[in-house]
């Protein structure tokens, strides 16, 4: 064993008791106030690839605090997820969990695989109205693996009936994107994604797409330990992946706008290229993270800004700028250009950017998603439940098993899923994609 595997094991089993508690408390936790862990494990999620051996810490539903499309996260090994059948939704108890991830890397953003501890804390009752009779045409099952028996990490929702999917060759090891089709119950192959032989340590990280194209970015480490990162797109028609830029800048975002991809990085900052290649642009001198196109915000999100307030959302397209009611008290406040979300005075809290329909969290489990920003500017996830902010309608999801996982997309993903059997590697999974949510239902 090398001696940061020693380091790690020490510290999942130093970890594993305290977290055994942590997650016994789980239950009670609000949504809303459970925002704020949420923030907190975004953050270490941006600095754990920097650490020679970092651990992620997840309390609630096994789903790890890692954004990635290829990267690990819940007690399946998947970091997408959703779970529960319609009919077995109803009534069932669900089992918080708590996860301990050892994630081995160095250098500049980069991991190896990881390893994952689950711990089932005590069980209790989801709360709302059981997702397939408040949601039924959100929620299918689809197989956990492609045909050539690769297992599938669901990614986002392309539309209300195609989910974006990666399949994995090996371990954290994405050989294919692929796209399921709920209407033929069938999938294709968009892609191989490609590895560059001059890289070591490489892996393809956030995904996005615009119903149009899929584009991603991935991080590696050159001859010498440097760290670099690759922009990849391809139609979602199908072809060949092609690399448009490698450089060294710390992406934190990517979106696509047309015929061109952008994205922010860590430290502040959203440029573009066309998708065909070319000169990169410098959108603004100003530090923004994007959200998703057009949208992004001034607030940093690493370790040590995820206490501080966003104070505006812009609209990069046009320019414009959104000024949001802060509060006294306030802490982690993310605004989307419809909802924000964060906490004060230790509980969790909903407003809108001009600081009204504001609400506090009443009894809602939380578990916690990937994103600090509301689902389509609308849902907010959480411990076995979906709460909808324009509707005030919470779905409760049953799982079978005792993992659940989000989509890890670079903008909040809309897919959430589980296993349809009981088992840590299912043969199928119960997806629920909530861009197939009809508006104001």
């Amino acid at each position: 064993m090398r001696p940061d595997d020693e380091m790690g094991a020490r510290s999942e089993q130093e970890l594993t008791g305290a977290l055994r508690r942590a997650a016994e408390r789980a239950p009670e936790q609000d949504l809303l106030a459970g925002i704020g862990e949420r923030r907190r494990r975004r953050a270490r999620r941006r600095t754990q690839l920097l650490a020679a051996a970092a651990v992620v810490v997840v309390v609630g539903t096994g789903t790890v605090a890692t954004k990635g499309i290829f990267v690990s996260g819940g007690g399946e090994g998947n970091g997408t997820a959703a779970r529960a059948t319609a009919e077995k939704d109803r009534g069932a108890v669900a089992e918080p969990t708590v996860t301990v991830t050892r994630r081995l890397g160095e250098g500049h953003e980069t991991a190896e695989p990881t390893i994952t501890t689950t711990v089932t804390a005590m069980p209790r009752r989801p709360a709302g109205t059981p997702v397939g009779r408040l949601w039924p045409e959100a929620l299918f099952q689809m197989p956990a693996k492609n045909a050539d028996g690769w297992r599938y990490r669901p990614v986002t929702g392309i539309n209300a009936t195609q989910v974006l999917l990666s399949a994995e060759s090996s371990f954290e090891k994405s050989g294919k994107i692929e796209i399921f089709d709920t209407r033929t119950g069938k999938s294709r192959v968009v892609t191989d994604v490609p590895a560059p032989k001059d890289l070591k340590k490489y892996f393809p990280q956030s995904a996005t797409t615009d119903g149009t194209n899929v584009a991603w970015y991935a991080i590696g480490l050159d001859e010498n330990g440097a760290g670099v990162v690759e922009i990849y797109w391809v139609p979602l028609s199908g072809g060949e992946a092609r690399r448009i830029y490698r450089g060294d800048a710390a992406i934190d975002a990517i979106g696509l706008v047309g015929d061109q991809v952008v994205w922010s990085v860590q430290q502040g900052g959203v440029s573009r290229m066309p998708l065909a290649g070319g000169a990169v642009e410098k959108l603004t001198d100003e530090k923004l993270h994007l959200i998703h196109w057009p949208w992004a915000s001034d607030a940093d999100d690493g370790p040590d800004g995820m206490d501080a307030n966003q104070s505006k959302i812009v609209n990069l397209e046009d320019g414009t700028e959104t000024e949001i009611v802060v509060k006294p008290g306030m802490k982690g406040l993310r605004c989307g250009p419809t909802w924000c979300s964060g906490r004060q005075d230790g509980n969790g809290f909903v407003q809108r950017p001009d600081g009204s329909g504001f609400r506090t969290g009443t009894g809602f489990g939380f578990g916690g998603g990937l994103s600090p920003y509301p689902i389509l500017d609308r849902f907010l996830e959480g411990m076995d439940s979906v709460f909808d902010l324009n509707t005030r309608k919470q779905a409760s999801i049953t799982r079978t098993g005792n993992w659940i996982g989000v989509g890890t997309s670079s903008e909040a993903s809309t897919i959430v899923y589980w296993g349809v059997t009981k088992g840590q590697k299912p043969a199928k999974y119960w997806v629920l994609n909530l861009a197939a949510v009809p508006p104001e239902q």
